[in-house]
C-alpha cells in the first residue's frame, strides 16, 4: 500500500498513492492550505494506484469548494476506479460539466 499525498507543483495538484478512508481528509486539508496560491484548481491523478468511494466524494467535494471561491476546476487522468463508482452511484455526469 502507498502512502496517499498531494502535492502542489507549479499550477496543478498531484495526487499520488492509495487514497481511502482513512487519509481522504488529510489529503482535502493539505490541499486547503494550497488553493489560494492557484487561480483555478487543476488535479492529476496519474500517480494515483488506488481509490475507493472517498477518492468520489473528495473530488465532490473540490468542486463545491471551487464553486464556494469561484475558481474553475479541471481533473486530469481520472483513474477507472472512481469513474466506475461515480457511474454507478449515477453523478458522472458531472465530470462532463464545467466549472468556471
Amino acid at each position: 500500500m502507498n502512502k496517499a499525498d498531494i502535492t502542489l507543483q507549479g499550477n496543478q495538484f498531484h495526487v499520488s498513492g492509495d487514497l481511502n478512508f482513512a487519509n481522504v481528509m488529510s489529503i482535502y486539508q493539505k490541499s486547503l492550505s494550497q488553493v489560494n496560491k492557484c487561480s483555478e484548481l487543476i488535479f492529476d491523478f496519474s500517480q494515483l494506484t488506488s481509490s475507493n468511494s472517498a477518492g468520489l466524494a473528495l473530488i465532490i467535494e473540490w468542486i463545491r469548494l471551487s464553486k464556494q471561491i469561484r475558481k474553475p476546476i479541471h481533473f486530469n487522468h481520472l483513474p477507472d476506479d472512481i469513474m466506475s463508482i461515480a457511474k454507478a452511484a449515477g453523478v458522472d455526469d458531472m465530470f462532463n460539466e464545467k466549472y468556471n
